[in-house]
């Protein structure tokens, strides 16, 4: 997945972050924060997915070197050393739902400046820019043939049939059955 990601677009990265589930995807995504080519957007996501409001209720120091469950202090870490500066896409609710913004940017302000271990920056709770995303096809495993396996086996979320002929085949028989069923 690493090898497939190093030579593509940030379109892949966005839509691949995305579809993953939870700790089990950690290294892939710690990897993918620790490139100097990860969009704003990509490190937007993970650092909504590390539940920032529970860093917030109780703040405690990062450590130096975060480790692959270690998301929000590597996002933070290497916001401060100049990365996820390039912003091609837009942040949208399935990055981070709303409230969960709202909750991060109201537990930033109850704290006077300075008095936390660590630097939240404001563009984590008021991201700007971007253009939405398009995936192509070409790119999607939900259409291309070659990306579907690699992605079903990692367990990101992808349908259960492949693109192509068995998948036609497979909405067919679905469609056949709700025939059935209404006749």
């Amino acid at each position: 997945m690493r090898r497939l990601l190093k030579s593509s677009p940030q379109e892949l990265w966005l839509d691949t972050i995305r579809r993953t589930n939870g700790p089990e995807h950690n290294g892939l995504v710690h990897w993918m924060l620790a490139q100097i080519e990860c969009d704003f957007s990509v490190a937007f996501h993970a650092f909504y997915r590390s539940d920032p409001a529970s860093f917030l209720e109780e703040p405690t120091q990062l450590p130096p070197r975060p480790g692959v469950n270690d998301i929000f202090a590597q996002v933070l870490l290497n916001w401060e050393t100049g990365s996820y500066r390039t912003q091609r896409f837009r942040v949208e609710a399935i990055d981070a739902p709303l409230v969960a913004i709202a909750k991060v940017d109201r537990l930033v302000r109850e704290y006077p400046a300075g008095t936390m271990p660590f630097q939240i920056p404001r563009r984590f709770v008021d991201p700007k820019g971007g253009v939405n995303l398009r995936l192509p096809s070409y790119l999607s495993p939900d259409h291309a043939a070659h990306l579907w396996p690699l992605y079903a086996e990692m367990g990101l979320r992808v349908r259960n049939e492949p693109p192509g002929l068995k998948r036609t085949a497979a909405q067919v028989k679905s469609l056949l059955r709700i025939v059935a069923r209404s006749a």
